[in-house]
């Protein structure tokens, strides 16, 4: 590279520094001054609560009473939410109930099913509803190991392929009209699934019983009778074989309920509040995530919790209840649901999701797969109680396994807290972690909008939550916080989160990055000169996704997050820890400018080669003069 050339960048990475960290510095060392009211904030898409990374609730803009949230598998968490004022229905959290009711139900949900099968191919057609299956032999669904499984299956089956027709009546087939139709399926290994010889599906295998809407053209091959045919052809790769599969029609239970008018919507660093209007009674709802809590260090709590209050202006008395229904057959594929009372507390709990709320005046009740929490509030008088909280736990359960040793999640460290009791400890004292979250929402907003204008708020206050949505808090075996995501070690990923974490003042978790990656290329197995791209997946590191890819990139973005840790601590002793590992990925980049010839042609992108190449070593000089100088 020419040396102007050179010299031109490392000016143009300076100038771009040098703002960058007037703006974050002016932001992080301003005073806390009070603002009478937050600049509302409203993204287009933002983590509304962060629990674990196995379950964080995404939303899509301000579509909280029309939609289910999301997790970041993009799957639906389905919870409905619904305010009942003087009778009348207003739902507001999620869609039209995803409560379903079998058209043919699935084995788990009855004594079983009759269906024609076939281990052998049938020949053309076989899928088509007008294909005569007379010769085919008539057994029992589910097909499968029929003793000592965890399914209840009534056929045996032990052959490589199975081909499974069932006939499904439908007595009218107008009553389908305006509800959502429903497959659901259970397979080991492959599955292809067919309703009256249109193609619906194919699935690979799955332990728990799987959903999926049909398409209107789907729907409109439905006939009255009972010649209507759901096809299966499912084959088995290897060990126990299993099918089972069935129609469903959505049942509106809520279907009365009016949607609640959304009259604000703000998303602010720890939490997001929505205000609706509910006939005469005003509804405000906070998710929180306390995690974020400074006050008290509740880093990697898996425990989230909304708020709920209602008021009015009127002043006149109303008799409410809130009510929260969960799905969990539709989360789980089970419906084993149990229920307790715990000092004061009244908790739910299917699977790994915990849900709880206070339980006085508060009711559980079980119905087709579903935890239905619900509370008693009163509006217009002050002795009565017009405000409650529901908290959410989860517990994830892979161990993550790191250079030979199984990690604990920061949370539990020990190995001896349960979710349970980590909740009733946020549940405990909601009231003052729910305060301390609006004076932290209030110091950053003031910051952000300090800093720049209110595009940088709306970047930067989400960014916070979606950080902890989205990463593990490990503690390894000499005490050390580790910060990982579903990718391991993720040097472009850490990269992208510095920024934020910058600006909220997290060195300890910026630390928690870096920390793994310095020890991997630390080890006396690590030879490269350069370091990897990740250094494996969770739950399991060690074992990289990519590794000659993006090594330059790699490189440079260490040393630049290496210097970012050092000047915001203005302290060189991380630094120095790491002294020399850092001096042999600058002798690396240095060797990679020597070495390359590159064409300057047009602009550079600031993930181009050589302009990581000289912002790395432009990172590394700096640490040089720091080392000094602190």
């Amino acid at each position: 590279m020419e040396i102007r050339t050179y010299i031109r960048f490392v000016v143009a990475w300076r100038m771009i520094i040098i703002l960058g960290i007037i703006s974050l510095v002016y932001a992080c060392s301003c005073p806390d001054e009070k603002i009478s009211h937050l600049s509302v904030i409203a993204p287009s898409r933002h983590t509304l609560l962060a629990v674990t990374p196995s379950l964080s609730l995404q939303l899509t803009g301000d579509t909280l009473n029309k939609s289910y949230p999301q997790l970041r598998t993009g799957e639906a968490f389905p919870i409905t939410g619904i305010l009942r004022v003087d009778g009348i229905l207003y739902r507001f959290m999620g869609g039209d109930s995803l409560r379903i009711s079998p058209l043919a139900p699935l084995s788990e949900d009855t004594v079983g099913w009759t269906g024609k099968y076939s281990f052998l191919f049938p020949g053309k057609g076989w899928e088509q509803r007008r294909y005569d299956d007379s010769w085919w032999s008539e057994g029992k669904g589910a097909f499968g190991p029929v003793k000592g499984y965890y399914y209840p299956a009534h056929t045996l089956w032990g052959a490589e392929n199975i081909y499974v027709r069932r006939h499904v009546k439908v007595d009218n087939k107008d009553a389908l009209r305006n509800h959502k139709i429903y497959v659901r399926y259970v397979c080991d290994d492959w599955l292809k699934l067919f309703c009256n010889g249109k193609y619906l599906l194919e699935s690979r295998y799955t332990y728990k019983t799987k959903c999926q809407r049909l398409t209107d053209e789907a729907i409109s091959q439905i006939i009255d009778g009972d010649n209507n045919i759901l096809a299966a052809y499912c084959r088995n790769t290897g060990g126990p074989a299993l099918l089972d599969f069935g129609l469903y029609i959505e049942n509106k239970t809520y279907a009365e309920a009016k949607p609640a008018t959304l009259k604000k919507m703000d998303v602010q660093a720890t939490q997001t509040q929505f205000i609706f209007q509910c006939g005469e009674v005003e509804l405000q709802v906070d998710f929180v995530s306390p995690s974020l809590s400074e006050k008290w260090d509740l880093t990697g709590w898996p425990v989230g919790f909304l708020t709920y209050q209602v008021r009015t202006e009127s002043g006149k008395e109303h008799a409410v209840e809130v009510l929260f229904d969960v799905d969990m057959e539709w989360m789980f594929g089970k419906r084993k649901i149990d229920s307790w009372v715990d000092k004061d507390w009244r908790f739910v709990k299917s699977d790994s999701l915990y849900l709880a709320m206070e339980a006085d005046e508060t009711t559980f009740s079980c119905m087709d797969g579903h935890a239905i929490l619900s509370q008693k509030l009163y509006v217009g008088n002050e002795e009565d109680k017009d405000s409650g909280v529901l908290l959410v736990g989860y517990e994830e359960g892979r161990v993550l396994q790191y250079d030979g040793e199984a990690l604990s999640p920061l949370w539990n460290s020990d190995g001896t807290r349960e979710v349970k009791e980590l909740m009733k400890s946020v549940g405990n004292r909601y009231k003052e972690l729910k305060a301390e979250c609006d004076i932290l929402d209030n110091r950053w907003n003031t910051k952000a909008l300090q800093a720049g204008d209110k595009t940088l708020a709306e970047q930067m206050l989400p960014a916070y939550r979606n950080f902890v949505s989205s990463h593990r808090f490990m503690s390894s075996s000499d005490n050390k916080l580790f910060c990982f995501g579903d990718t391991l070690g993720n040097v472009r990923e850490a990269y992208k989160s510095f920024p934020a974490l910058l600006f909220f003042h997290r060195t300890d978790w910026m630390r928690g990055l870096l920390d793994p990656i310095f020890e991997y290329c630390e080890d006396i197995h690590w030879s490269k000169k350069y370091p990897p791209y990740d250094i494996g997946l969770y739950p399991v590191a060690s074992k990289q996704v990519r590794l000659e890819n993006c090594a330059v990139e790699a490189a440079a973005n260490m040393l630049m997050m290496t210097t970012a840790i050092v000047e915001a601590e203005q302290d060189f002793d991380y630094a120095g820890m790491h002294w020399e590992q850092l001096e042999v990925w600058a002798d690396y980049l240095q060797q990679k400018m020597k070495k390359e010839t590159y064409p300057i042609i047009g602009l550079l992108d600031e993930n181009d080669e050589r302009v990581k190449c000289v912002l790395g070593l432009a990172a590394y000089y700096k640490l040089i003069q720091l080392k000094g100088n602190l």
